[in-house]
């Protein structure tokens, strides 16, 4: 005998982060729990550099050169929320381009998410340093110029936040899917 699930919710979610906050795991923690599609800009972002042949820092410079590849990718962003439902976007900048999703934000101070991104990668923690506040640089710059905001990581920006510092990556999702049954998005 065949099931059918009927899903009662048409939910649209957001997490932002900045790197090594746990964006990309929770992300894809929760889309497996709830049965939604994953998108990510940052694996988008980083599919455009490897086919141009670029490492994501020297990707990052150009895309400061030029916004075709912002643009691109942030037009793709809203086209899709427009159009789907039940969907977890990870993204710096979806809480912006679906501004009817859930927005939520995942939060950890410096010297942790550069740590995890240096295990993560390998790299010399002190070169990741350098390289995040390079990158993160040039997002600011970019998003001031383009969309006229000021400060894309401000908490005002968002409906929910999880400090991933105290909690894991199974105690975010849980917290994440409370606040999802409290509110009635899921």
């Amino acid at each position: 005998m065949a099931f059918l699930v009927v899903c009662l919710y048409m939910a649209k979610i957001t997490i932002f982060g900045l790197a090594g906050t746990g964006k990309s795991t929770t992300a894809k923690m929760l889309t497996e729990k709830l049965g939604y599609e994953y998108i990510s800009t940052g694996n988008m972002f980083r599919e455009v550099a490897k086919n141009l042949g670029m490492t994501l820092n020297e990707f990052e410079v150009l895309s400061k050169t030029t916004d075709k590849y912002d643009r691109d990718l942030d037009d793709n962003t809203k086209r899709y929320g427009e159009s789907h439902d039940n969907f977890i976007f990870e993204s710096r900048l979806a809480w912006y381009f679906v501004p009817d999703s859930f927005k939520i934000k995942l939060d950890c101070d410096f010297d942790s998410r550069t740590g995890r991104v240096a295990d993560r990668e390998g790299k010399p923690v002190d070169q990741v340093r350098s390289e995040t506040i390079h990158r993160e640089g040039l997002i600011t710059e970019r998003y001031r110029d383009y969309y006229g905001i000021e400060d894309f990581a401000n908490d005002k920006n968002f409906d929910f936040i999880v400090d991933t510092n105290k909690n894991n990556a199974e105690q975010v999702v849980e917290i994440i899917l409370s606040e999802l049954k409290n509110r009635n998005i899921i």
